[in-house]
């Protein structure tokens, strides 16, 4: 079977060595304001007019209306689905947000993952408030003996990591801190 590149012919190599092989996407060979991106690249010395293979790129957005997505966060609130929340909180793709119980970093206890638990994900982000702060072991321990995977992160880098894998269908739960 014969590797097709995007415009339907063999791919084109590049003369350029190895390490610095690649293949140019543009959406059009000319844009808005007149720049024409061929002859910009026939240009160039080293990129020979028959190395380069051009692609279109048609880019969609995935419908998550149906799913719990951060849409906004800031250092004292999170907003799921344009609603804001100022407390503590644990977020599943396709069930509201919980409010969580937990006042302070300092104060989880084994308890508080109890309630993450029952819902069995397969990762757990937990947002550890404006900075980042890695809980004890033994807290989460119950979580890691059943394969339950628990990452600490600043609430802003949880609640990214959140969308992401709720994007790829991931079973992830978010719990956010907010003290």
């Amino acid at each position: 079977m014969q590797d097709l590149g995007c415009n339907g012919a063999p791919p084109k190599t590049s003369i350029l060595p190895k390490a610095t092989r690649f293949i140019n996407v543009f959406p059009a060979p000319q844009t808005a304001k007149g720049y024409n991106a061929r002859s910009f690249f026939h240009s160039l010395p080293e990129i020979q007019a028959d190395s380069l293979v051009y692609c279109t790129m048609k880019l969609h957005t995935t419908p998550t209306q149906h799913y719990q997505t951060v849409t906004r966060y800031e250092d004292n609130a999170v907003e799921i689905n344009a609603v804001s929340f100022n407390y503590s909180l644990i977020v599943l793709p396709e069930v509201p947000p919980v409010q969580w119980p937990v006042t302070s970093f300092d104060a989880l206890t084994q308890d508080n993952f109890a309630q993450i638990e029952a819902i069995h994900p397969d990762v757990v982000i937990l947002g550890t408030g404006k900075r980042q702060r890695f809980i004890h072991p033994r807290l989460v321990a119950s979580l890691t003996g059943k394969r339950i995977g628990v990452e600490c992160m600043d609430n802003a880098a949880a609640c990214r990591t959140y969308n992401i894998l709720m994007g790829e269908g991931r079973k992830v739960a978010l719990a956010l801190i907010f003290e």
